[in-house]
């Protein structure tokens, strides 16, 4: 009787060793957390990237600090690292490595869904955004790993090769091209993932030509034949029409709120450049009560120069303009605007002036110029209608025509993109428009302002080959090494 119990137990045993023999898959399954996903959709994955680059690009703290200094439109009087031209190694890592592993991995995931489930909007809308983030990296870097990078993320390439940046520009363009080809208005979309647009994939398309036409004039100055052609072609293609085509990002309220606010909460690390104070008072602008607030010590508006350690005497903080309330103190709910009708409009103005475009110069430059004025329209001292007219009826400011005329647009220009510091620090180093003076205390190797970004420490360890290449083909690695299309 015994043998049999201990022979039943033994083929139970043999029975329950041959199933799970026959799936061996399920063995694994105790070692994988249920919790864990390895993939997510692109409609959770969308906003995050979308988020978490602009912040970094146009309201972070330190690439404002930069991009908004050394453009001429913020001054720094705390910690004025900027100021002085010190671009700190943990800044250039953390963004570095920050864009590779943050949004432009999680905006890599969102197209490979795209193309895998047949969905063209999240394909086309991944590819804008993708284009939107590298081509802030490469007007930082310039030359950087572009095509060998983000490949797949099970297949991790630490070496990759450095692109020139001239080849980015092309890829980034033709991609621009297909991605709006791609987008289906009526088409599957991101539910509520959708924070610029909410799945208007015509606005998309809009998005997209109007981004095509801000790269192709970016390289008028070392390619003019592609320049012309890229910017006819998305031109033809259709951009922002009006305001209302506007790429914002809002901001639904706690924990969601404009950065700036939150600095302001906190700190008090920014004011406004003498640069932009004395251009609004000298021209009458009236969007100087919307830009600043006056002093605190005597009312007055008052800018601080930039290139200085410390606020110039005979003044102290208090005697400086800090940057309007709309967008610090009362704030948080302020949107960023990523792309706008105004500067379309200026883009246009300048084509026309170069004859690339039919139009008027003189027409597109009051548009532009209205569109820039009206391109907050719920912030408080928003310049009336009747203000606009007296602006542009002023002998310095009523388009001129010739060369004196492209001086104009650039300037009117470079005050449109207020609060776009990264467009704006590319505008002044293609057009040279508004000429900066360096400051006293810049401690670049020759004394100006930086042009570029320094590479971070880690690729000198992990990928010094391709890095070593790339800064040779560029001139060096000095702060004040040109881009390839900074050429004026």
């Amino acid at each position: 009787m015994m043998r049999k119990t201990i022979a039943r137990a033994a083929l139970l045993v043999i029975l329950v060793w041959a199933g799970g023999a026959c799936n061996s898959d399920r063995l694994t399954e105790i070692n994988v957390n249920p919790n864990a996903p390895t993939s997510a959709d692109g409609q959770f994955l969308l906003p995050n990237a979308t988020q978490n680059a602009v912040q970094t690009i146009l309201t972070g703290g330190q690439f404002r600090s930069h991009t908004g200094i050394w453009t001429g439109h913020l001054s720094q009087i705390q910690y004025p690292d900027e100021e002085t031209g010190l671009v700190r190694p943990s800044t250039m890592e953390n963004a570095w490595t920050g864009f590779y592993t943050g949004p432009l991995r999680d905006l890599v995931m969102v197209i490979r869904q795209g193309v895998e489930e047949d969905l063209p909007n999240y394909e086309a809308v991944g590819r804008i955004m993708k284009a939107w983030v590298f081509h802030h990296m490469t007007d930082y870097w310039g030359d950087l790993p572009y095509s060998e990078a983000l490949t797949h993320e099970d297949s991790v390439n630490t070496t990759p090769v450095y692109d020139t940046q001239q080849s980015i520009y092309t890829d980034l363009l033709a991609e621009l091209t297909a991605a709006a080809a791609l987008l289906e208005p009526g088409g599957d979309g991101f539910v509520a993932g959708d924070l610029i647009y909410g799945n208007d994939f015509a606005a998309w398309r809009l998005f997209a030509n109007s981004l095509r036409m801000r790269l192709a004039m970016r390289l008028s100055e070392v390619d003019a034949a592609t320049a012309e052609a890229q910017f006819v072609a998305a031109y033809n293609a259709g951009g922002f029409a009006s305001a209302a085509d506007n790429a914002w990002l809002n901001y639904p309220g706690p924990p969601y709120e404009n950065p700036m606010h939150e600095n302001w909460l906190g700190r008090d690390d920014h004011a406004m450049s003498a640069t932009m104070i004395d251009t609004l008072l000298s021209y009458n602008d009236p969007r100087l009560e919307l830009f600043a607030e006056p002093a605190e010590s005597d009312g007055v508006y008052r800018g601080q120069p930039n290139g200085y350690e410390q606020v110039v005497d005979p003044y102290t903080m208090v005697d400086i303009s800090r940057i309007g309330n709309y967008w610090r103190e009362n704030g948080a709910a302020t949107p960023t605007l990523i792309m706008g009708y105004s500067e379309v409009l200026f883009l246009q103005a300048e084509a026309a002036h170069r004859g690339w475009i039919a139009g008027d110069p003189a027409t597109l430059y009051v548009s532009a110029v209205t569109a820039a004025m009206n391109e907050y329209p719920n912030a408080p001292n928003t310049p009336t209608t009747g203000e606009i007219n007296a602006y542009l009826a002023q002998p310095e400011v009523a388009y001129a025509g010739g060369a004196a005329g492209l001086d104009q647009i650039y300037l009117q220009k470079w005050i449109g993109l207020w609060m776009n510091g990264a467009e704006a620090w590319s505008h002044v180093r293609r057009t040279n428009v508004p000429y900066l003076t360096p400051g006293p205390d810049l401690i670049t190797t020759s004394g100006e302002i930086p042009v570029r970004f320094s590479y971070p420490d880690s690729e000198q360890s992990l990928n010094a080959a391709n890095l070593d290449a790339a800064v040779a083909r560029q001139g060096g690695l000095t702060l004040e090494e040109r881009l390839w299309w900074d050429a004026n």
